[in-house]
């Protein structure tokens, strides 16, 4: 056995494996945590999801009752109606954050383990499934993000595809809890015929009082053009006045929508990301060896 006052005695090495395994313990710990808060706020995220997409489907077999065709963002011929609008792909990103805490769960215990029992065997599972979750994490935080910007196509695009150029023949309002009130400021009645009642009803569309893209409301042909969008609108270049708290398009409440549930997720997987790496680093030092350089198989 070395001498801790031997010429041979690594203090500097004795000293880092010991911070080492005291801050695998620690940033553990703390992953234990975030673990929990994983699960959390992806299965607060996977619930917003499935609000939203249950008030969709409540929202098509109520208006499909009336109208039984052409109803924007609805199937009527589907027994009961339901929603066309993407209600699962936005999802995805939170239920990979669930996934990924429960394997964080296990994994932090394993690393707690291997450092108290200072088993080489435990400490090289621990990095090779931290490897993987911290790759598997950056993956959904990198979705979440592009989601929450805006910026996956895939899960924006059917959206604005769908509500696009029939915005006002959609009931904002109808998901009230969902978007801001800004987005069904606007509002206008429109005759249908009731097929199940045969006669005429009128129907009152809620909606952005600005064009879908941000521009001056134009008049449909069934729908004319409401008091709250003449307001939001700026004649001289015909762009919707946005200044004005109620005055917003379309298109930004389905991003600002998409963010509330995506950004979230997106800022809790980064977030974590350098805590593992951190905790990663000590495991690799721990593994080096330790005292002497002898460490238990």
């Amino acid at each position: 056995k070395v001498h801790k006052f031997s010429p041979n005695f690594d203090m500097a090495g004795c000293c880092s494996y010991k911070l080492a395994r005291r801050g695998l313990l620690l940033m553990n710990m703390i992953l234990l945590l975030f673990a929990f808060i994983f699960m959390g706020v992806g299965g607060v995220s996977i619930g917003v999801g499935k609000d939203f997409a249950s008030s969709l489907n409540n929202y098509c077999r109520k208006v499909c009752d009336v109208v039984v065709e052409g109803v924007t963002g609805c199937n009527c011929d589907s027994d009961p109606p339901e929603t066309t609008l993407p209600t699962v792909a936005f999802a995805a990103p939170a239920a990979g954050l669930v996934s990924v805490g429960v394997f964080v769960f296990f994994t932090t215990i394993l690393g707690c383990v291997g450092a108290i029992r200072e088993k080489s065997a435990l400490l090289i599972a621990y990095i090779v499934l931290m490897v993987l979750i911290i790759i598997m994490q950056f993956g959904f935080g990198v979705a979440a993000g592009a989601v929450a910007s805006g910026s996956a196509p895939e899960v924006s695009g059917p959206f604005i595809g769908v509500l696009n150029d029939n915005y006002r023949y959609f009931d904002w309002k109808m998901l009230s809890s969902f978007w801001r009130p800004a987005c069904f400021f606007a509002s206008a009645n429109t005759t249908v015929y009731d097929y199940f009642l045969l006669r005429p009803e009128n129907v009152t569309f809620n909606f952005p009082a600005c064009d879908f893209d941000g521009n001056c409301a134009i008049a449909s042909p069934n729908i004319p053009l409401s008091a709250q969008e003449a307001y939001c609108c700026n004649p001289k270049s015909n762009k919707c006045d946005t200044s004005k708290e109620t005055c917003i398009s379309g298109n930004e409440c389905v991003l600002s929508f998409l963010g509330k549930i995506a950004a979230p997720v997106a800022s809790v997987a980064f977030l974590a990301l350098v805590i593992e790496i951190t905790a990663l680093a000590f495991a690799c030092i721990i593994r080096k060896g330790g005292d002497g350089g002898k460490f238990r198989a």
